[in-house]
């Protein structure tokens, strides 16, 4: 757990610096999606070949959609933070998205809240 905030501290205050030096973040999203799917998406399709559904082009253009709101939306907005703020803040607050996330879920019904347990009352 050290070593992989060590390195997501690394990771941002590179990024801080890159956008600091004037480095369009479009670029950077470009790049950095770009690699991951070189890398990721053979190993996804040759080990998970026999446990997936066909891939079809409604599951392409979901795949797409996803893959710009979830993945590149995200990274946008975290440089357009990070050009405001410091790396520290960025570090601090990455470990606020899981506590975020839980109660934008409580009122929408994706989550219950059990006080009168263990896990509850944590």
């Amino acid at each position: 757990m050290i070593v992989v905030e060590f390195a997501f501290a690394i990771v941002n205050i590179l990024l801080k610096k890159l956008v600091d030096n004037g480095t369009s973040h479009l670029v950077f999203i470009t790049y950095r999606q770009s690699i991951s799917t070189m890398f990721l998406a053979p190993i996804g399709f040759f080990l998970e070949r026999n446990s997936r559904p066909k891939i079809t082009l409604n599951i392409l253009c979901y795949l797409f959609l996803c893959a710009i709101l979830g993945a590149s939306l995200t990274q946008y907005f975290f440089l357009l933070g990070i050009e405001y703020t410091s790396a520290t803040f960025s570090c601090a607050f990455i470990n606020m998205v899981p506590v975020i996330t839980f109660i934008m879920a409580l009122p929408f019904g994706l989550e219950t809240l059990n006080i009168e347990r263990t896990g509850g009352k944590a």
